[in-house]
């Protein structure tokens, strides 16, 4: 590693350095495999069968759906597992270390990237990134996936590993409905002095989940509420959610998990005065908060239980469907509150990414499925049914800009989005942190105690690998 810390740009930055990095990559335009082809995309690997997983969302959930037009072109079966987080690390792992080959492609958490690479159990797809396999036909241009959300994704050191399969991104959700209501906007005039609007900064989120903590049968819009309704819905359990959730407000308070010399720095003082903050949230949350990961604050969403939340923007889709959810065509999306007035807003990207196993038994036709999951017409399909696509193209789309009430803030909230660490470390890091995140936000330890603590761990995790660089 280098001497000094590096932190990974943003995605904004990310795009001129990415766009150096796959210019010349071009068009999916390939010469005709010996093999026939079916709109240009090579039948030379049918009968062949990949064993793929992937993370048990919208995204793997449309993909799947769309599977036997990946037959159809390429005579290619798949067999996709959808896995929830956790379980979907642990399989990977111990496919990898056992070196069995369950899984032909995985779509990986990215901070996972630097800890698999480094162990060489994937791929390198070097080639694929400079020009598209043999085999892929139309619809496939590498110039289109958003550069820098490639290379945060999929880039370590100096080799490329992958291509994003999921865009998400951190950004906050609020009840428009409640926050445009006169009556709402009349009280909360009288009782905060200013005008009620989408939070713009810490303060201002704080005010508006104090106001919307209401007891059931309280005013709510000007009716009697059947039930109790919170100011912010947030998790609170020992677990990855809590530390990533945390992370937006460490990165808008000042702070970071590692100084500008690669050191530790848990328990700054930035990262102290953000973990208060966000322990004062707790009193405006549901009563389940330290039992909560993303799917209690995606259902408190969808059940129009909270006034607003920080969380990923690939829950927008659920918000807006109409059979599970009641809040539909009610809910706004907008940046990641600051600490101050007109600060830069940092999101906290979640990408996910299609790697190809370094024991895949057709590593060729694996890095087939990559290309046709990055296809136009498939990541069309996969934004108009909900999920997150990784093509400029399709977040340019003037059809899902018009249909979709969320599409402009995704990108948006892209650009202002920044990588957590990459490094081997991160599995240590986040139980670390997920512990002491939870004994603080229960009320088990101050914020002040609880990063002592996490910084002494830290310290012993990183003895002899240091200083840290973001790779």
């Amino acid at each position: 590693m280098n001497a000094s810390r590096r932190r990974l740009p943003t995605i904004a930055i990310c795009l001129s350095i990415a766009s150096m990095a796959i210019a010349g990559c071009g068009s999916s335009t390939q010469p005709e495999a010996s093999a026939k082809s079916v709109e240009g995309w090579s039948q030379a690997h049918a009968g062949t069968t990949l064993n793929v997983i992937a993370e048990a969302t919208a995204n793997s959930g449309i993909i799947q759906d769309q599977l036997p037009d990946f037959e159809k072109k390429t005579g290619i079966k798949v067999k996709l597992e959808q896995a929830p987080y956790d379980s979907l690390v642990q399989k990977a792992v111990l496919d990898f270390t056992t070196k069995k080959g369950a899984y032909d492609v995985l779509s990986i958490p990215y901070e996972y990237l630097g800890s698999f690479a480094e162990n060489k159990y994937l791929r390198e797809m070097d080639d694929f990134v400079a020009t598209p396999p043999a085999g892929v036909g139309d619809g496939y241009a590498s110039s289109d996936i958003v550069p820098g959300l490639w290379e945060a994704s999929s880039k370590w050191k100096d080799h490329w590993y992958g291509a994003p399969s999921n865009s998400a991104v951190m950004m906050m959700l609020y009840r428009k409905d409640l926050l445009e209501s006169k009556a709402e906007q009349d009280a909360f005039q009288a009782k905060y002095g200013y005008t009620l609007a989408p939070a713009k900064t810490w303060a201002q989120y704080r005010d508006i989940a104090e106001f919307f903590t209401r007891d059931k049968g309280d005013q709510v819009d000007g009716k009697a509420s059947s039930e109790p309704l919170f100011g912010a819905a947030m998790a609170g359990k020992r677990h990855v959610s809590t530390v990533l959730e945390w992370m937006n407000y460490s990165w808008t308070y000042g702070g970071d998990l590692f100084d500008s010399s690669g050191k530790p720095a848990l328990n700054s003082p930035a990262n102290v005065a953000a973990l208060e903050y966000e322990k004062e949230l707790t009193d405006f949350a549901p009563p389940g908060y330290t039992s909560a990961t993303w799917d209690e604050i995606t259902a408190s969403l969808q059940q129009g239980s909270v006034a607003q939340s920080i969380t990923w923007g690939d829950t927008a889709g659920a918000m807006e469907d109409q059979a599970s959810s009641k809040v539909k065509g009610k809910v706004g999306y907008a940046s990641i509150p600051t600490a101050k007035e007109g600060d830069t807003p940092e999101a906290h990207l979640g990408s996910w990414t299609y790697v190809v196993s370094a024991n895949a038994r057709n590593a060729e036709a694996s890095e087939l499925f990559v290309a046709w999951a990055l296809s136009k017409p498939v990541q069309l399909k996969l934004a108009k049914q909900g999920g997150l696509p990784a093509l400029t193209s399709a977040f340019e789309d003037a059809t899902l800009k018009s249909e979709l009430p969320y599409w402009e803030q995704e990108l948006i909230s892209l650009n202002e989005a920044k990588s957590r660490p990459r490094i081997p470390q991160w599995s240590g890091i986040a139980d670390v942190l997920s512990l002491q995140l939870s004994r603080a936000l229960s009320g088990q330890a101050s914020p002040q105690a609880a990063l002592d603590d996490g910084q002494d761990k830290l310290e012993q995790l990183m003895d002899g690998a240091l200083p840290v660089t973001y790779q």
